[in-house]
């Protein structure tokens, strides 16, 4: 069951037993306003009213229990959440430090873009745009947004950086994005933003395999996974 479920069935549980409760009172209070006035009130039932406020604090208990145990699972959802944003698939060529690699971009689950480059160096790497959002708006759901904006290669030696001649792909139309150049200049001093900044993941590209690339609350990341 998704932990919004537990919320609102704890949140409905608590609110019928409160409004018992106050029910419970109320007949109570009638009572007591009927023998104040001298009229005839009929017998207290003493013992049953006190059985039952024991079994409404029980209820609300038992309900209070499942709406913060659904807010707990929230949480830890929100907070642990990784969505998958990209999958690549490397396969080395003849040439030396240089391999093919097929990158798919998920836009939605119905949505996505296969592209191929040829990429020089140790390892590729996958760069892009993150917006972190405050981590109460994380825990009301709000999923980190972001942007792949490059795709290169990259040189284990610091040399071969220098001298040798890199692979850069853009990823995007428009690099310098005006909203993008915005959130980087003022996100922190918008409400709700934690942070905005640059974020890159790369792995070895000498060996055929395959990736995921995933997106979490702090960013970027990357497994390796079996072929399909």
């Amino acid at each position: 069951m998704a932990p919004d479920n537990y919320v609102y069935i704890g949140m409905a549980g608590l609110l019928l037993g409160v409004l018992s409760i106050f029910f419970l009172l109320y007949r109570r209070l009638r009572w007591m306003l009927k023998v104040i006035r001298r009229k005839k009130a009929g017998s207290p039932k003493i013992l049953a009213g006190f059985r039952n406020l024991i079994l409404l604090v029980l209820w609300i208990s038992v309900f209070s229990v499942v709406m913060f145990a659904g807010f707990f699972l929230q949480a830890y959802h929100s907070f642990t959440l990784e969505r998958a944003v990209a999958r690549v698939i490397v396969e080395p060529v003849t040439d030396d430090h240089t391999s093919r690699l097929t990158l798919i971009q998920y836009f939605s689950p119905d949505s996505q873009i296969t592209s191929q480059y040829l990429i020089r160096g140790d390892q590729w790497v996958l760069e892009g745009d993150i917006l972190k959002w405050d981590n109460w708006m994380n825990f009301m759901g709000l999923g980190t947004r972001y942007r792949l904006t490059r795709l290169r290669g990259r040189y284990l030696s610091t040399e071969d950086e220098i001298n040798r001649q890199p692979t850069i792909y853009s990823l995007v139309k428009k690099e310098n994005d005006p909203l993008w150049r915005y959130l980087y200049e003022y996100g922190p001093e918008l409400p709700f933003v934690n942070s905005v900044y640059g974020n890159a993941v790369f792995q070895a590209s000498d060996d055929a395999k395959q990736y995921v690339v995933l997106v979490s609350t702090s960013g970027f990341l990357t497994r390796e996974i079996e072929p399909l």
